[in-house]
């Protein structure tokens, strides 16, 4: 099996990407809060944040998007909701297509039925639904039906993004101060024009982060296409598996290098950069870079990733981890493939994986 982890470093100067509830006038930006290490003791500290569900989302609608340049429009693999950013992923019947509302009927014909033939329509639920739209392949889904309750856990995993350990002590929040202005009305009495004003100011805060913050990715390349809830079972020919790996891969290369994630855009896209960023390519088994907390985290993948693979042949397991790396603030060690830029790391990614 080939999984593909990814941990990236990257400074956000005037971000407003995850805002939460509104006070009044003032728009929060979300907070969250982690324990730290200071000296031998530990705190608790409350730091900007991202969520996990934000930087999901944005993964989806550039699969979206990703699939519609791969696949012609009479034949994309994506359902109409998701189309729309909505990524209801077939949880529940006003939200499914007719194959599948037909399983979900076939349970209630039965006054009785086995266990075995339960898993039997769990399982071809799961292998229609991928089959019908890569999104419920890759992003996973639930149905909370009472007989027939089916999940298909994602294929990527991801988390809430917050600053680096090594620079939180220059980590800001800051409210910014707006106007929204309405303009005057010209209105006409007789022969004469009169200019009549409203109330033409509203003043509003929002709340602003700067940091340099550090995310993580998994995802699991072999279980698109597949099955796993009940067993493992292919659901597509395995040239559209090759096709949807690449739109995987693609929205992935778009997520990270075109700062894909987050709201409030239009008017407060951040000054934002990637510091460091690391890959790794593993296989059989899931091998996870480690945290982009400090700077190092790159070397430190390095060694673990030959620990890991000194422990997989002391159990007989032939592995294999490639590490790609792209960093302005270290130098790349050795046996890590160095990249130019990250737009260069993941054509080096895309090339491993002979795609």
């Amino acid at each position: 099996m080939t999984f593909l982890s990814l941990s990236m470093r990257f400074l956000a100067n005037i971000d407003a990407l995850n805002m939460v509830e509104s006070v009044g006038n003032l728009t929060k930006h979300r907070r969250a809060s982690i324990v730290v290490k200071k000296g031998d003791e530990y705190m608790v500290t409350y730091v900007p944040a991202i969520s996990g569900e934000s930087v999901a989302h944005a993964y989806q609608s550039a699969l979206v998007e990703m699939a519609k340049i791969f696949y012609p429009k009479d034949k994309l693999p994506v359902d109409e909701w998701s189309l729309r950013g909505e990524f209801f992923k077939y949880g529940d019947r006003e939200h499914m297509p007719d194959e599948l509302k037909e399983i979900l009927n076939e349970i209630e014909k039965r006054k009785k039925i086995s266990t075995s033939e339960i898993l039997e329509l769990k399982h071809n639920f799961e292998k229609v639904a991928i089959s019908k739209s890569l999104i419920a392949d890759i992003g996973g889904f639930m149905v909370a039906e009472e007989r027939l309750p089916i999940k298909r856990t994602s294929l990527f995993q991801t988390g809430y993004v917050i600053p680096t350990f090594d620079t939180l002590t220059a980590t800001a929040i800051d409210s910014q101060f707006h106007v929204r202005h309405i303009m005057s009305e010209t209105i006409k009495r007789g022969e004469e024009e009169k200019v009549e004003e409203r109330a033409a100011q509203a003043i509003y805060y929002v709340e602003t982060a700067s940091a340099l913050y550090g995310l993580t990715f998994v995802l699991n390349l072999d279980g698109i296409g597949f099955t796993s809830m009940i067993k493992r079972e292919v659901a597509v020919p395995e040239d559209e598996r090759k096709k949807r790996i690449k739109v995987a891969l693609g929205a992935l290369s778009q997520l990270i290098t075109g700062n894909g994630f987050g709201a409030k855009r239009s008017r407060f896209t951040p000054i934002s950069e990637i510091t460091s960023i690391t890959v790794a390519v593993s296989k059989p088994k899931p091998f996870i870079v480690s945290p982009p907390g400090r700077k190092e985290f790159i070397e430190e993948t390095l060694h673990r990733r030959n620990s890991f693979q000194e422990m997989m042949e002391k159990l007989g397991i032939s592995s294999k981890v490639d590490l790609f790396a792209y960093s302005s603030e270290v130098k790349i060690p050795d046996n890590v493939n160095p990249a130019s830029n990250v737009e260069d790391l993941f054509k080096m990614v895309i090339e491993k994986l002979g795609l």
